[in-house]
């Protein structure tokens, strides 16, 4: 996963949870039943979610817990800076098949880091962040814009 506001650094995603999109809709009573009908207002988009590895010197959890912390103090009059990330989905085969787009994203939660001497090795520290954004669409391996159709 790439960040805009994270140029120099890497994220090896674990595990994504990817959000959930929704339309409001009101239900209007009829005699015999009622009818859904789609009232506006926009999309909806949930939180993207990603569990991440933390590398050896915590410099990608650094940048998102400076940028929280920098961005989220009250006497901050910065303007928000907000990014533009990019996910990209592969094959069984791990070839870029699709790239996930979103815009205006930003964090809002880091996880707690557990460190545990009584593990192994080769094991890996990891976190999860939680984001918001404001849009979502998907590319294809040529960048150009998915339509499965």
């Amino acid at each position: 996963m790439e960040f805009e506001i994270f140029p120099d650094t890497e994220f090896f995603c674990q595990a994504v949870n990817f959000p959930d999109i929704s339309v409001p809709f009101t239900e209007v009573p009829t005699r015999f039943r009622s009818f859904p009908i789609i009232g506006g207002g926009g999309v909806s988009y949930g939180d993207l979610q990603a569990t991440f590895i933390i590398d050896e010197d915590m410099h990608n959890y650094a940048e998102i817990f400076n940028w929280i912390r920098n961005n989220g103090q009250s006497e901050n009059t910065a303007p928000l800076n907000l990014s533009r990330a990019q996910l990209t989905i592969f094959t069984s085969n791990f070839n870029a098949n699709l790239v996930a787009d979103f815009q205006y994203l930003f964090p809002y939660s880091l996880s707690q880091i557990q460190f545990d001497a009584t593990i192994g090795e080769e094991s890996v520290v990891t976190a999860q962040a939680s984001f918001k954004y404001a849009q979502m669409s998907f590319r294809d391996k040529d960048f150009k814009v998915y339509d499965p159709n």
